[in-house]
């Protein structure tokens, strides 16, 4: 036996499979302790009432040991959260303090551009995680390939290969695909073959996927494992390259997109609060002052704000890489 079993909660997280939902106790982060509140809200209601296996399948991908219904119940119940505080401060900034006569308006608006916001953030969340662990799997490709062809050209047995690379200390990324593959033949008692391909269907990197349908049929069928492998290392490479050009161009995206909204969008507002001040005139129910208040206290921080977001992500990344 390759290992023994886990306890169960465990075995459910090496899957990447939700674990039964357990009452949280005081000591357990608030993150676990608010999804557990969440699902007995209504989550539990959304997974009964719908199924969505895309949904599961990028939560899988993702690395999140949480149901599709617990996915939406916490999306769900933070937006109408953030709405209902998003409410009280448009209203008391736009009614109380601007004085603006289309307040309502105002108040309304921000209300569901921050729905908005926090239903896509989750979505931008979820699709962020499955890049982060595609970045981290494609990073250690090309040493895992070339690792497993010098094991290969050993004469050593596939199931003996995975087992070996699933009891690595190195390359946590790689090692934990590999540990899900031999846990689905020495625990749950599936032929490798069949492990490989599942493991393939939740791993969010396409090269890893192919790498693993590549090695079920050339297991099933035969070849020369060890020259397939040191010809997929150097392919990895390659795309490797790619990818960090790629990332050079997307950050002198990101630098312009700074200099236009954040300089020369906030200097144009600016300049037009100061000609309506001039001319004694209000645009969309606000004056010159008000203008210029929510460009130095709102447009701006939440300008500067995304922006460093983006390249931290997009630096992040390329770090991975």
């Amino acid at each position: 036996m390759f290992r023994k079993a886990k306890a169960p909660i465990e075995a459910w997280k090496t899957e990447g499979v939700p674990a039964p939902m357990v009452a949280p106790t005081p000591r357990e982060p608030f993150v676990k302790r608010y999804r557990a509140f969440c699902f007995g809200l209504i989550g539990q209601r959304l997974d009964n009432l719908t199924s969505s296996d895309l949904l599961a399948d990028q939560l899988k991908q993702a690395g999140m040991s949480v149901t599709p219904g617990m996915h939406r119940a916490v999306t769900i119940v933070t937006a109408l959260i953030a709405m209902a505080v998003s409410f009280v401060v448009a209203l008391v900034l736009f009614r109380f303090l601007l004085h603006s006569p289309d307040w309502y308006a105002y108040v309304g608006l921000l209300t569901v551009l921050t729905g908005g916001t926090v239903v896509a953030g989750f979505r931008f969340l979820l699709s962020s995680r499955i890049d982060t662990r595609k970045d981290r799997i494609e990073r250690e490709l090309p040493f895992t390939f070339s690792e497993l062809s010098v094991l290969a050209s050993t004469g050593t047995s596939p199931i003996e290969l995975i087992r070996r690379m699933a009891r690595r200390k190195h390359d946590p990324a790689m090692t934990s695909e590999f540990a899900k593959v031999a846990y689905r033949t020495d625990i749950q008692g599936k032929d490798l073959i069949s492990a490989l391909a599942e493991t393939a269907k939740e791993a969010p990197s396409l090269a890893l996927r192919e790498a693993f349908w590549d090695l079920a049929n050339m297991i099933h069928q035969g070849g020369n494992l060890d020259e397939y492998l040191r010809t997929k290392s150097e392919e990895v490479l390659v795309l490797k390259r790619i990818a960090q050009k790629s990332f050079i161009e997307r950050l002198q995206t990101y630098v312009d997109m700074y200099v236009t909204l954040v300089l020369v969008g906030v200097l144009m507002g600016g300049v037009g609060a100061f000609l309506l001040n001039t001319l004694g005139q209000r645009t969309f129910g606000l004056d010159s002052n008000a203008i210029l208040l929510l460009l130095a206290f709102g447009v701006v921080p939440v300008a500067v704000a995304m922006t460093s977001i983006l390249i931290s992500l997009a630096y992040a990344r390329a770090e991975a890489k």
